[in-house]
């Protein structure tokens, strides 16, 4: 490849593809690339972890002992040693190893691209993926080239930010979730209730949850406070975290991102729920559910899929969403929160009418505000006029 900047492609692909991409001169190239080693000292993966750019600005971890961490605007994990060092020679950290092999098989751009060529590399099967697919599916036994079904593209990014997660607990020395289900890792205290004032000065008995510090919770990790209320009850108010948002969009007052919200906050009705204090038995309660802490990264999951007696079904519902997202303070604990704005950096979207099949393609931003399409072997600049479609599936904001 020549030092020339570059727009780096990787997806999905099958054998036939690579072989016939990777046999394919490059125009740029004098000789045939080489395969890399698996090298762990090149993971851009360190306690100064990184996956975006913030404003150009370095990130401070929430917690002190880890320091700080610089994020650039490739999105690639860079700068620091620590982490690459301490897995070089462990076992245990599959899905750590694999984006550091991955990040090994492509050359990092020398800077921003011109605006008016696009140098490509040559694509390749991320087969450095195997091990972290099949812990996400053990049933499945065949390779990535082979197998017998598709998966979800947001319940595998929740997986793999879950494992990641863990792993970089485990790498602190913190004890990691052994229950084989791929869950993070959660702090709670179990045995104390705290009673809290909330707004109106109300308190409400309050039991918080939060995952273990680290730098994925740090950058993506959010809280909601769901609150319990019952005639004669004190209000229960639970904290727990997150790493993404889950919105219905089946419902018909739902037509954009905003109304989607407006529908995850809204108050429903507990029949027979049973109470524990005040007057104990079976009462109808009303549940709410607000955001209490925004991470710096938000996750959109609109839920287009769903099971019924027919099986998997795709819901086709046009859902409009904005470059620029200010949350309402309805949906919020504190209507005094700052910082809820938010711009869109990145979009994933299912093509196909079933749930079953069909293919997924990427829209990211650059810092340069070019958006491009990730379309396995493809990448293409698009306006943003393609960028603000109406059938995405995932969605990731950065704050302001």
């Amino acid at each position: 490849m020549s030092d020339q900047p570059q727009v780096l492609l990787f997806g999905s692909f099958s054998e036939d593809e690579v072989i016939s991409w990777l046999n394919k001169p490059s125009e740029n190239a004098k000789k045939p690339a080489k395969s890399k080693p698996l090298d762990l000292n090149s993971l851009k993966i360190s306690s100064d972890i990184s996956f975006g750019s913030f404003n150009g600005e370095s990130h401070k971890s929430t917690d002190a002992s880890k320091g700080s961490s610089n994020l650039n605007p490739t999105g690639i994990c860079k700068n620091g040693k620590g982490i690459r060092a301490r897995i070089a020679q462990k076992t245990g950290y599959p899905t750590l190893a694999a984006f550091g092999e991955f990040i090994s098989e492509f050359k990092m751009p020398a800077g921003a691209s011109s605006k008016d060529t696009m140098q490509t590399g040559r694509p390749f099967s991320p087969a450095m993926f195997e091990v972290v697919l099949k812990n996400f599916t053990p049933d499945v036994p065949n390779s990535i080239s082979g197998r017998p079904r598709q998966e979800d593209a947001q319940e595998f990014l929740s997986f793999v930010m879950h494992q990641m997660h863990d792993e970089l607990l485990k790498l602190e020395g913190q004890a990691s979730n052994a229950n084989g289900n791929g869950s993070s890792l959660v702090s709670s205290v179990e045995d104390d209730d705290w009673e809290t004032v909330g707004p109106k000065n109300k308190s409400a008995v309050t039991r918080t949850q939060n995952f273990a510090p680290s730098e994925v919770r740090a950058i993506f990790g959010g809280q909601l406070r769901s609150v319990v209320r019952a005639r004669g009850n004190k209000d229960s108010a639970t904290v727990q975290p997150f790493f993404l948002l889950h919105l219905d969009i089946s419902h018909d007052g739902v037509a954009n991102i905003e109304d989607a919200l407006r529908l995850y906050s809204m108050p429903e009705t507990l029949d027979e729920y049973r109470t524990t204090s005040g007057k104990a038995g079976v009462v109808t309660a009303r549940k709410s559910v607000n955001l209490q802490t925004l991470p710096k990264i938000m996750i959109l999951h609109l839920k287009r899929f769903g099971y019924g007696t027919n099986g998997s079904t795709k819901l086709h519902k046009p859902v409009r969403f904005p470059l620029e997202l200010l949350l309402s303070r309805d949906l919020l604990v504190s209507t005094a929160t700052k910082d809820r704005k938010y711009t869109l950096i990145a979009s994933v979207t299912h093509h196909g009418r079933e749930a079953s099949k069909g293919h997924y393609t990427a829209d990211a931003c650059y810092p340069n505000q070019q958006w491009f399409r990730f379309d396995d072997a493809s990448v293409t600049a698009i306006s943003t006029n393609k960028v603000l479609h109406d059938q995405a599936y995932i969605l990731f904001y950065k704050r302001l």
